[in-house]
């Protein structure tokens, strides 16, 4: 999983975002990381794109879930099938953790 923040954008790639539901569950919680966001999915890519304007997303706040990404990560490098509902679970996390920071 590769996942970039510039000021003004980050992105997430990766091929488990192939998957329709757990793209839903990523476009969904980059939208309550920065409501604001013009967020695109690139099929050739296997990216999420969110872009914003660069004031809109308090480093801190990004930096915070930082935890949430790299315990994501060795789930996503080794998907499966069987590890979809784990998968969506960290998925989840990563979003209510960005609600709760608001």
């Amino acid at each position: 999983m590769e996942w970039r923040y510039f000021p003004g954008k980050f992105r997430f790639r990766d091929r488990v975002l192939r998957d329709e539901d757990i793209r839903r569950a990523a476009i969904e919680a980059a939208a309550a990381l920065c409501p604001s966001a013009k967020i695109e999915w690139n099929e050739s890519t296997s990216g999420i794109l969110a872009v914003f304007p660069p004031d809109a997303l308090d480093i801190e706040k990004l930096k915070a879930l930082v935890p949430l990404l790299k315990e994501l990560e060795p789930k996503v490098r080794f998907y499966t099938p069987q590890k979809k509902a784990a998968v969506l679970e960290g998925i989840q996390k990563i979003r209510a953790a960005a609600e709760v920071a608001g």
